[in-house]
């Protein structure tokens, strides 16, 4: 059973295909960002779009009434920043790396004369829709369910958009601030899964051992 961001999603690299791809990093300047580091801030103007090459990122949005909250968890293959650059208002939530992050920063001068050159907009245009679409779910996926099926979410979701080969190179500690939820809560449903077979805890992380049978947990805990 697959588990993709959401259904139907496609990165801008599977957009664009592998050429174009390729020719749009070309343009960028590298740029890596440590576990923890801001990627882009919320507020400010959107000058720049980052091409994701290697690594997690978390899309964080500020509510007034809600405090922070999750929106996305972008991976290799996708961009960061570009709605800001399309609408020209300043960028509407905060990325922070997750993991160690390697990314192409790319002016938006040079990312829209790029797109427009070689006839893309329409690309971005379904991209930009999809990762709306994305964040949607993502939401609507998490409300409501418990803790134990949001943990199941997670590292599924971080394995799709990784190329870690079903390993999470992350902490208890990190998958709670992720989640929002208590270290405690992380710990137990873990030890669950444990117990079940369906993980295995190891140094630097948490290597997942059945990816359908923990996506099957977070159907079952939607339909209850």
């Amino acid at each position: 059973m697959a588990f993709p961001p959401s259904p139907g999603y496609r990165s801008f690299r599977d957009h664009l295909g592998p050429q174009n791809w390729r020719a749009l990093l070309d343009i960028g300047t590298q740029a890596r960002f440590e576990p923890g580091q801001t990627v882009l801030n919320q507020g400010e103007e959107g000058h720049h779009v980052l091409a994701v090459v290697r690594g997690v990122c978390k899309v964080v949005a500020a509510r007034p009434d809600r405090g922070q909250v999750l929106l996305a968890v972008r991976g290799p293959g996708d961009t960061l920043g570009e709605f800001a650059v399309v609408d020209r208002q300043p960028r509407s939530a905060s990325v922070y790396a997750v993991t160690d992050v390697r990314a192409h920063v790319l002016r938006d001068a040079e990312f829209t004369a790029f797109l427009h050159r070689r006839r893309l907009d329409q690309m971005l245009t379904s991209y930009l829709s999809m990762k709306l679409r994305s964040n949607s779910s993502m939401v609507s996926e998490l409300a409501g369910v418990p803790v134990k099926a949001k943990v199941a979410w997670l590292l599924c979701r971080l394995v799709a958009v990784s190329d870690t080969a079903g390993f999470v190179p992350l902490y208890q500690h990190d998958l709670a601030e992720l989640l929002g939820v208590a270290r405690s809560s992380v710990a137990a449903s873990l030890a669950d899964f444990r117990a079940e077979g369906l993980l295995r805890t190891e140094p630097g992380g948490v290597h997942l051992l059945d990816v359908d049978a923990l996506s099957r947990h977070v159907q079952s805990s939607r339909q209850q």
